[in-house]
């Protein structure tokens, strides 16, 4: 699963959007411009396809 990722600048603030294989688009707004392309570096990786993992237990 490949997904397409698109950063701009709009008023001051740095927008990811994240197009699915669906065709739904997803939005992430950004402070910088590095934090948008560091969120979309990791976004748009493709899936492992390996098992979700398990949520930490308690400390």
């Amino acid at each position: 699963m490949s997904q397409q990722a698109n950063v701009t600048k709009e008023n001051d603030v740095w927008v990811l959007r994240i197009e699915k294989d669906n065709g739904k688009q997803q939005e992430y707004r950004c402070a910088t411009e590095n934090q948008a392309r560091q969120l979309a570096m990791i976004l748009s990786r493709p899936d492992s396809g390996g098992p979700p993992r398990q949520p930490a237990g308690p400390r």
